[in-house]
Order: structure tokens, then C-alpha cells, then sequence
């Protein structure tokens, strides 16, 4: 061996309930083989009541990293040793960083919120209504209000006094969304409807009909449900945009975390190619 170390590679993944769904093996998986690592990721099915023993375990192991997705985003900031500002005023995390055995949470889905919306054209949302109270929607949220010009935000929930106040954001309930639903240039469903395993339908027969033509619409959920929400509103002129993009940027931003580097433009095609198979 000539005194050569060999890398036996380090194991990274997903915590999830559900998660047999998520494409994040396929892309970062594709991205290890882009930059010759040794490295593996992998989907872990963790029940919520299993999640502090999960994060524990993946401390003591040495793991890589971990993603986290439905329902473990908010749960997971009581079991961090800190938290980045971002993290912080979201009050949820969707990668952590594991250095020295001291467990950091991050939270990647807002900027990788922005960077899919910027595949979309129109610059900067005037006004944002964006629906649901997890992790995703308060990402977005976040987001768009610390951006380089905020956005006006309208935020839509079941329990909208349980939302956290942000300077600039209107925290209602399902009631008559006609009028938001007409006003907004953006529209965002940051819940899981649609999602394999989750609710089929919205609590109301959401207004889409009251959507301008040309606004932009992104549902989080993936792959994108057949007669869902976008194929909805894309009837109306709506221009959409499911998920994919939005997870492609937030692993962009977590791997770049993982391994300390900047991932070259060749490796961020590989990662979209792979969530397109």
C-alpha cells in the first residue's frame, strides 16, 4: 500500500416520515460519483419518536451529514448544540453539520427556495401568498422577507396564531382567499398536499380561477400530483414549477456544507439530470 490512506468513504442521509419518496439518494449519490468520492447517501425511515435516538446515533457513528425532511424539521432544533441564524428565526432545520462531534443546524431550504425561483424570470415577487405552517413554509417565508428587496407576504394556515410574526407578513387562516389569491404574483403551497402519503385536498377549494394570467406558482411537493395544484393553475395561465428544482438547490447548498468546497457547475447539471431520471 506504500503508506497510502484510503478514504473508505462516509455515509450521509435522510431522515423522513414518509421518505421512500425522496430523489435526495439519486442526487447527492450522482454527485459523490461526479467528484470521485468514495462517499454513499442514503433515505433512513425515522418515525418521530425516533428522531432524537437517530440524530444521537448518526453523532456517534461519524456520519457525514444529515438531511431532514416531513415531519422532522422543527422537532430536530431541540437536538442541535446550536443553530445558525437562519435556523434560529425559522425554527426549523433541514441539514446539519456534524464537525467534531458537535451537531449544527442548518437551514438550506430558503436560499434554495430563492435560487429555484430565479429559474422562473419575473426578479423579486411584490406580493407572496404562500400556504402551510411546517419547516418548507417557514423557509419560504424567511426567505423571501430577508431577500435583497422583501416581498409582501401573505401567510395561510390552519392555526395562523401558532405562525411566528415576522415583520412584514400577514398571518391568516383558509377563510375567503379570493381576494389574496387575486393580488398575489407568486404563489407557493409549502404544505404536503399531494405528497405520496399525504392529505389529498387543501381544507378549501382553494380560488385558482382568481389567479392572474402570468403569475408564478411553485408547489413543493414532488414528483408533481397529477391534476394537482400546478396542472390547475397552469390551466389558468399560471406559470409552475414543482419541487425539484427547490430540493436540487437546497443539496447543492447542504453538500457544499458536508465537504468544505464549491461544487463546480458540471457536478450541479449531474445532481439535476439525476433528479430528472
Amino acid at each position: 500500500m506504500n503508506g497510502e490512506t484510503i478514504d473508505p468513504g462516509r455515509c450521509f442521509g435522510v431522515f423522513g416520515d414518509p421518505v421512500a419518496h425522496s430523489r435526495s439518494p439519486e442526487m447527492h449519490n450522482a454527485a459523490f460519483a461526479a467528484l470521485g468520492l468514495p462517499h454513499r447517501y442514503f433515505a433512513f425511515h425515522v418515525r418521530p419518536h425516533a428522531l432524537a435516538n437517530a440524530l444521537s446515533g448518526a453523532r456517534a457513528m461519524g456520519v457525514g451529514g444529515v438531511n431532514l425532511t416531513v415531519p422532522h424539521k422543527r422537532a430536530a432544533v431541540a437536538h442541535m448544540d446550536r443553530l445558525t441564524a437562519e435556523a434560529g428565526r425559522i425554527g426549523a432545520v433541514n441539514t446539519v453539520v456534524i464537525r467534531r462531534g458537535e451537531m449544527i443546524g442548518h437551514n438550506t431550504d430558503g436560499s434554495g427556495f430563492l435560487d429555484a425561483l430565479a429559474e422562473l424570470d419575473g426578479g423579486t415577487p411584490r406580493r407572496a401568498l404562500v400556504l402551510g405552517g411546517g419547516g418548507a413554509a417557514r423557509s419560504v417565508v424567511d426567505a423571501l422577507r430577508h431577500g435583497e428587496k422583501p416581498s409582501d407576504v401573505i401567510w395561510i394556515s390552519r392555526e395562523p396564531n401558532r405562525l411566528p410574526a415576522f415583520d412584514g407578513v400577514a398571518r391568516v387562516d383558509y377563510g375567503d382567499l379570493a381576494e389574496a389569491f387575486a393580488t398575489c404574483d407568486l404563489l407557493v403551497n409549502g404544505t404536503t398536499v399531494g405528497m405520496r402519503g399525504g392529505p389529498e385536498r387543501f381544507p378549501i377549494t382553494l380560488p385558482i380561477a382568481s389567479l392572474r394570467k402570468g403569475v408564478r406558482v411553485i408547489d413543493l411537493v414532488y414528483p408533481r400530483p397529477a391534476d394537482g395544484l400546478l396542472d390547475q393553475a397552469e390551466a389558468k395561465g399560471a406559470r409552475g414549477q414543482d419541487g425539484l428544482p427547490t430540493l436540487l438547490w437546497q443539496g447543492v447548498r447542504a453538500l457544499e456544507m458536508w465537504l468544505a468546497i464549491a461544487l463546480p457547475a458540471s457536478v450541479v447539471s449531474t445532481m439535476r439530470r439525476a433528479l430528472h431520471r
